[in-house]
């Protein structure tokens, strides 16, 4: 397992220090599963992008060309 060093303010860090204290945990603890909501989060992104990519090649809906002003749809 690899080891990171990060730069935190300290009156950051003391914050920290003590919520994790509260929650019976620790600052690397935190650090990870932040760390592994992050990229889950992308992951969860990225394929839900190319399940929308997979339905509009499977669509047979296409974009025509625009017949029509922005003056004539407000028209009133």
């Amino acid at each position: 397992m690899a080891n990171v060093t990060v730069k935190i303010d300290d009156e950051l860090l003391a914050k920290a220090r003590l919520l994790a204290a509260q929650r019976n945990t620790s600052i690397n603890a935190i650090v990870k599963q932040k760390l592994e909501e992050f990229v889950a989060t992308d992951l969860k992104r990225e394929a839900t992008l190319r399940g929308l990519e997979d339905f509009y090649a499977r669509s047979r809906a296409r974009v025509g060309k625009k017949t029509w002003s922005r003056d004539e749809v407000h028209e009133r």
